[in-house]
């Protein structure tokens, strides 16, 4: 991933121990040389909890303590190979050191101090880092809400309190994976203004409700295209679970074992050794320095999907994307529009997970451009980019420069006012017909070379911006593509 654009993003990972967790969790351990981890806390959720036998609460769905480091271990074994492959990855020995266990005993509970409640506590109260620290939310938000309670409650008389609780809300950011139980409205939204980003839906479509997305978004999510990746690049890849597999998750319900040949029988739809989930990985997928910029706004869209400002401190998924399939504007898509890149992206490397030869496997293009990332142009002006590209080993590079018309300003009078639907019970996104008119306006010449000319419309107002996002591939087995953003604004006058 391109480090020349920003500095990485620092995060604390929250997580239940889902499935579909476990399987972001493997693919996080791949891209962990990509973000700073700062912790790692296992907490419960609505759905799986651990119990607490003194209240008589008995275990739901819960799937242990163990899987967390088992995962690391899984980790070391390949972490030689990773290293020789970029620089940053953490050492197993590190990722143990960070790991929690938080407030698991019941879903929403949060009355108890735990091991994971007091870590991020003193991180929150000692953290000393410039950076935005972004809490990823894969479980319930109810360790979280622990730790910000704490500090309210040690510190709310102290005379420096104001400045502390500002502190924490200018610094901390809470990506949320559905509100998978009430504390964060119960009382993290009532006590904090802390900013959120909110995934409530869109993540479904990377979930267990994959196969709602159109066929042509999802043939990487298929049987063959997984079995290549579980059962080709090496040990550590053998722990990423699919349909029928035959794993069975200790604590799991049976109707939730979907590694056994039962839940195939009562689920025909799907073939063996499909894609189960990943619901979790657009919380990082968001974070990841990729050169699309989207941490830097979550209404510019990239990985993790596109989102709106509801206000100065929530955001959420309800952006819309113009899917060429469907004919319509839709949330979804703007996650859906990626899985072909983040599905290559994820192949890449697992295949630097299975040897130490630098020669053998594909690498990030490198790219500079001739210009600057954010430029002011004219009404009618014609712009010209050079991008200066090179492979790490000496691959063929392609490029493509496309204008993301959705995330430019430019062209959002073109856009209806969102239509929510739900579907068994879930609300899975926002979706409104299409309306073409004067879209694709802003024309770019030379769309497939080293350079481009990007033709201003005669229209465009002051303060009205245009993306335009370039991406260079490479050639060979399992290809990797970097991105840049480039956001042309209008002049005032």
């Amino acid at each position: 991933m391109d480090k020349q654009l920003n500095k990485k993003a620092r995060t604390i990972i929250t997580t239940d121990g889902e499935v579909d967790d476990m399987n972001s969790f493997l693919r996080y351990l791949l891209y962990s040389n990509e973000l700073d981890t700062e912790g790692i806390i296992l907490t419960s959720s609505v759905y799986h909890y651990a119990g607490d036998a003194e209240k008589g609460i008995a275990p739901e769905r819960w799937t242990g303590e163990k899987w967390i480091p088992h995962l690391i271990s899984e980790y070391e074994k390949v972490y030689s190979n990773l290293k020789v492959h970029a620089d940053g990855y953490p050492t197993p020995e590190y990722l143990r050191s960070i790991y929690h266990i938080g407030n698991i005993g019941f879903k929403g509970e949060y009355e108890q101090e735990t091991d994971g409640s007091q870590f991020l506590e003193n991180y929150l109260i000692k953290d000393k880092d410039d950076r935005p620290l972004y809490i990823q939310t894969w479980g319930g938000t109810n360790t979280t809400a622990r730790a910000l309670k704490s500090i309210e409650e040690k510190y709310s008389h102290n005379p420096e309190w104001l400045s502390i609780k500002k502190r924490i809300e200018e610094k901390v950011i809470i990506y949320i994976i559905l509100d998978q139980d009430d504390t964060y409205n119960e009382y993290i939204a009532k006590n904090w203004r802390i900013k959120v980003i909110n995934d409530k839906f869109n993540f479904w479509y990377f979930a267990y409700l994959w196969k709602l997305s159109d066929q042509h978004l999802t043939q990487r999510l298929r049987n063959t295209w997984q079995k290549k990746l579980v059962h080709n690049y090496g040990s550590f890849l053998k722990n990423y679970a699919l349909i029928g597999d035959g794993r069975v998750i200790e604590g799991e319900d049976e109707n939730e074992q979907r590694g056994i040949d039962l839940y195939l029988e009562n689920n025909p739809e799907y073939q063996r050794f499909d894609f189960i989930s990943e619901g979790d990985s657009p919380s990082f997928f968001y974070l990841l320095n990729n050169g699309l910029r989207n941490d830097s706004d979550p209404t510019f869209g990239g990985w993790g999907g596109r989102f709106v400002e509801k206000s100065p401190i929530l955001y959420t998924n309800e952006a819309m994307d113009l899917n060429p399939y469907t004919k319509r504007y839709e949330a979804t898509y703007t996650l859906t529009r990626w899985f072909d890149d983040i599905q290559d992206d994820f192949i890449a490397r697992a295949a630097w997970s299975a040897t130490d030869n630098f020669d053998k496997v594909a690498h990030y293009p490198i790219i500079e451009l001739d210009s600057s990332l954010n430029l002011e142009v004219s009404a009618g002006e014609q712009v010209k980019y050079t991008a200066h590209a090179k492979d790490p080993n000496g691959r063929n590079l392609y490029y493509k420069w496309w204008v993301y018309d959705e995330a430019s300003t430019y062209n959002e009078s073109n856009y209806l006012n969102p239509k929510q639907e739900d579907i068994d019970g879930f609300l899975i996104g926002y979706s409104a017909e299409a309306n073409s008119e004067n879209y694709d306006k802003v024309r770019i010449e030379g769309e497939d070379q080293p350079t481009v000319s990007i033709n201003i419309p005669n229209d465009i107002s002051a303060g009205q911006t245009i993306h335009v996002i370039l991406e260079v591939k490479n050639d060979g087995d399992n290809p990797l593509k970097t991105y840049r953003r480039i956001i042309l604004t209008a002049k005032g006058d």
